[in-house]
């Protein structure tokens, strides 16, 4: 057999090799689609025997990230404090894990915890201020509406890799249009893994939560979207993040914590309260 043959006999067993995989892994997808399907036709049936609507677009086939660890971050704090503060920056360790910055707008303090405040004269451009703030450190961008006398108190979610963190805000005080306050949790933008359990699912979060329904007084006719978020967990100085199922409803949310399946209610969302 000559190497021209041999060649194309090679390329032959290739072709043949790559399409049975192809196709393989096409009729894996369609046994997960079926079963998937399967799930949400159960899931949308046992909701309207407890008089509820589960909208089944609303069931992610998503998979939750894993939990992670956060370290403080002393350098993004600085930095932070700086963009408040503007120029003229001093720190101090006032012990127990809380440093103090003042500058030219006033002064600030950072927990180990995470938790911040700063007060003063911080800034004439209110919209442009609390944009760039939450650009840079990772939040939602806030919608400010300010009232007749130019003030206002409005917060955005703190973000860690896209996704929000539904405990964790920040919170912006405008006086006669002036940025006077800002407080709220500054998470550190990067971590470790923090666990390897098998994640819920977003079809086990809602189990969980129509779980907890027949167990307590729900006051909720009708589930319409189930995302992906996390919360933020904090012993002392240790900071991590758990994923959860964010269930929205007609009346309030509820979040499924990913690897205890616990629920809790979560109430008016950052930025969507009244300023």
């Amino acid at each position: 057999m000559d190497r021209f043959r041999l060649k194309n006999i090679i390329i032959l067993i290739l072709v043949l090799v790559n399409a049975f995989l192809l196709g393989s892994l096409a009729q894996r997808r369609g046994a997960e689609q079926d079963a998937f399907r399967r799930t949400a036709e159960q899931l949308v049936a046992l909701f309207q025997e407890d008089g509820m609507t589960l909208d089944p677009r609303a069931i992610s086939q998503d998979r939750p990230p894993d939990g992670v660890t956060l370290s403080r971050d002393t350098a993004q704090e600085e930095r932070a404090a700086g963009f408040l503060l503007g120029k003229s920056l001093t720190a101090s360790d006032q012990g127990g894990g809380i440093y103090h910055y003042a500058g030219a707008a006033g002064e600030a303090f950072f927990r180990s915890g995470g938790g911040f405040e700063a007060s003063g004269r911080l800034s004439e451009d209110p919209e442009g201020f609390c944009r760039d703030f939450c650009r840079m450190f990772a939040c939602e961008l806030p919608a400010p509406g300010l009232d007749e006398t130019g003030g206002g108190v409005f917060s955005a979610a703190c973000l860690y890799n896209g996704l929000p963190v539904f405990n964790a805000s920040v919170t912006f005080t405008v006086t006669e249009n002036v940025v006077t306050g800002v407080t709220g949790t500054l998470l550190p933008k990067t971590g470790s893994p923090a666990s390897g359990e098998e994640p819920l699912s977003a079809a086990g979060a809602l189990v969980a939560f129509q779980r907890m329904r027949r167990e307590s007084v729900v006051v909720a006719s009708a589930v319409t979207d189930v995302r992906l978020c996390y919360e933020l967990q904090s012993g002392g100085a240790a900071l991590s993040l758990a994923p959860v199922w964010r269930i929205v409803t007609d009346t309030e949310d509820y979040y499924v914590n990913c690897y205890t399946g616990s629920v809790s209610a979560g109430g008016a969302r950052p930025g969507e309260g009244s300023p």
